[in-house]
């Protein structure tokens, strides 16, 4: 991951301790300290008023394997700061740039081939949209693959009709799931019952999956969907688009690939 602002937004605040949340705010606060000093472990630790385990702790939950690793990413933060970028529309082209570029260096090809063998051994794919604002790129993948000859069914998050589509579900079913904000209790319990049925499961989210239902996913994409650097870029970015980003390279991969 090249960046430590952007891996931060793929998870809930809820989910750090007092001491993670300290190192948090003490490296947005510090950050071009920290890097044009390139404080090591220990200083951070004592600057930051938490010990090494704290630290490690947190860059645990956000997939980053190591300090080096972790100071790397701070370094890219910081380049990112000093882009100039003209008062003018090239902002919003920055902005869709930056979020692009993000998401380009979370996703990992393996996940993408992961999905799409997934998706091949699957007779049938029920595509649910969990917010009305994914409903577009959700449709979207629910055309391709319909054209190429996938039984497919687009849902929205309607109680009764997902409980009607996981009780008729088949062995060979797959239910792909796209969610912004991935903190449902109630879509964490559909996810589950669909587990248990030994169904696969493809979960496209904004946040990290729960640990309660990650056993029962079969592929994981964790996008950037929150502008991780309002130095570049202070204004909107349709919420749609590292949804759309990963359609086209899902689609993209299924037509230069073999079966």
């Amino acid at each position: 991951m090249r960046s430590f602002l952007s891996k931060l937004t793929t998870i809930d605040e809820n989910d750090l301790t007092i001491k993670e949340k300290k190192i948090v705010d003490f490296i947005k606060s510090h950050l071009k300290e920290i890097v044009d000093t390139n404080m090591k472990i220990e200083r951070m630790a004592q600057e930051a008023g938490t010990g090494y385990s704290a630290i490690y702790g947190l860059l645990k939950k956000l997939n980053i394997k190591g300090f080096r690793d972790f100071a790397i990413s701070l370094a890219n933060d910081v380049e990112n700061q000093k882009i100039n970028v003209a008062k003018n529309d090239e902002n919003v082209v920055q902005g869709y740039i930056n979020i692009i570029k993000q998401n380009y260096a979370l996703i990992e090809k393996k996940d993408i081939f992961q999905t799409l063998t997934v998706i091949r051994n699957s007779s049938r794919a029920f595509i649910c949209y969990w917010e009305n604002l994914l409903s577009g790129p959700a449709q979207e993948l629910s055309n391709f693959f319909y054209k190429n000859n996938l039984d497919t069914f687009l849902l929205d998050s309607d109680q009764d009709t997902l409980k009607e589509r996981t009780d008729s579900s088949k062995e060979n079913d797959v239910f792909i799931f796209f969610t912004r904000y991935g903190n449902s209790s109630r879509l964490d319990k559909f996810i589950t019952e669909i587990g248990r049925k030994n169904r696969k499961i493809i979960y496209i989210s904004g946040k990290v999956a729960s640990p309660n239902i990650v056993q029962y996913l079969s592929s994981i994409h964790t996008l950037i969907v929150d502008n991780p650097d309002e130095s570049i870029y202070k204004g909107h970015i349709s919420n749609s688009v590292p949804f759309n980003y990963l359609n086209d390279l899902l689609i993209y991969h299924f037509m230069n690939s073999e079966s």
